[in-house]
């Protein structure tokens, strides 16, 4: 004699199987990318930035992050820091990000903890603000050296030149910084024995 009727039997069979199929598709679900700062398509961005990346769920140390200038297709410099649990990544770069550029951001080799790659959009873009003006201040002669400050944007790349004869246009480099203050003191060491020098500064490097 059967304690169950066939027809609860089977309605028990369908709900487990139901379950495993839900655990099954938890497991190996797709991960994504769940947002960016900054967000894709952002104008404005600071040159300063970081790019930070949050994932749907746990991912492996095989995910990396590559900045590319849109301009020079080069690869942009930086250093990336997982958070706790491998959900958040932080790519900081390690220089000033360049001007009124188009940044491409891509992620590579995402996948998560069961091996399931990264589903969705994988990359996207930013541009920077454009560079701000540059001012040479704070002249100072002392102890036989000529001394200045540029002030720009913080984190603005810059060249400054000097020239020893102002009517020529051969510039030479004298110092090419990032400033992540604003303000780059500068002292000319050859200023001591050439007193007819003349300077400027460029955005760039």
């Amino acid at each position: 004699m059967s304690l169950f009727p066939c027809s609860v039997g089977r309605d028990y069979l369908v709900r487990v199987l139901a379950v495993w199929l839900m655990l099954l598709g938890r497991v190996h679900a797709e991960p994504t990318i769940v947002s960016t700062v900054p967000p894709n398509g952002a104008n404005g961005v600071p040159l300063s930035a970081t790019l930070v990346i949050t994932f749907s769920e746990v991912m492996t140390n095989t995910t990396t992050a590559y900045l590319v200038d849109s301009v020079t297709y080069a690869h942009l410099d930086i250093s990336s820091l997982w958070s706790t649990g491998n959900t958040v990544l932080t790519c900081t770069p390690t220089a000033a990000l360049p001007a009124n550029r188009t940044i491409l951001w891509t992620v590579m080799n995402g996948q998560n903890l069961a091996g399931v790659p990264l589903s969705g959009y994988t990359g996207g873009t930013f541009t920077t603000i454009s560079a701000g003006p540059l001012t040479l201040t704070n002249a100072l002669w002392n102890g036989g050296t000529f001394a200045f400050d540029v002030a720009s944007q913080a984190g603005q790349a810059f060249t400054v030149e000097y020239n020893s004869a102002l009517r020529s246009n051969q510039w030479q480099t004298l110092l090419t910084t990032n400033s992540p203050a604003g303000l780059v003191h500068i002292v000319d060491p050859q200023s001591s024995t050439n007193l007819n020098r003349f300077y400027r500064a460029r955005n760039g490097s």
